[in-house]
């Protein structure tokens, strides 16, 4: 099969990018949803004000933006590969999953690095939430 130079097409048939389309999609949707379940009910049950629960919060709301980012792939379920406006918004969706998977990846490590120093050192970090979230949210703009 002949490869294009374009990296948002691939040897995948119509009917199959259709389908991984729609199934990434509604994949995606159905998680924000989930994701909002879980933070609503974080801030119900006020357990935002401890830090750890932040962090996790956090954590929810990288899982949130990816999940809608999943969800953008359904505007490309119908598309025309020679319209000008399916490779900008091809190009658009890949970079804001580039992103949350970064996001999701950093506040994890985060995450993990503030638990098992206050288990390991007994140390409670909480003046480092500033660098946790200026991190997990600024460096990814150059990785991605």
């Amino acid at each position: 099969m002949e490869q294009n130079s374009n990296f948002c097409n691939n040897s995948f048939s119509r009917t199959e990018k259709n389908d991984l389309l729609l199934v990434m999609g509604t994949i995606g949707l159905f998680s924000a949803a989930t994701c909002v379940c879980a933070s609503s009910l974080t801030l119900c049950l006020r357990l935002h004000r401890l830090f750890a629960y932040r962090l996790a919060l956090y954590q929810v709301l990288g899982s949130f933006l990816y999940s809608v980012s999943m969800g953008m792939v359904l505007f490309q379920y119908n598309y025309d590969e020679k319209h000008r406006f399916f490779l900008a918004t091809c190009q658009i969706t890949a970079f804001v999953i580039q992103y949350c998977v970064w996001i999701k990846l950093l506040f994890t490590n985060w995450l993990t690095f503030h638990l098992f120093s206050y288990v390991v050192f007994f140390k409670n970090l909480k003046r480092l939430e500033w660098l946790y979230i200026s991190s997990s949210v600024l460096v990814p703009l150059l990785i991605a």
